[in-house]
């Protein structure tokens, strides 16, 4: 499937990416450091530690097969 909003999304990622020289870290440091100099609230949730006994999925592994 050749769909022309992915493709475009594509090409624009690897347009970005290339811009820092391929480096992620680089990028993601930077899209923080503007997210932070942008003066917008940056908003966070507390950490919250699963419940004991309660599985992480609904299904067994079983009927995921």
């Amino acid at each position: 499937m050749n769909d022309p909003i992915v493709a475009e999304v594509r090409e624009q990622r690897m347009k970005i990416l290339a811009s820092y020289d391929w480096d992620f870290k680089k990028m993601s440091c930077d899209a923080m450091e503007r997210q932070f100099k942008s003066g917008h609230e940056i908003v966070s949730f507390e950490k919250r530690n699963p419940q004991k006994g309660i599985a992480p999925n609904a299904y067994s592994l079983r009927e995921q097969a």
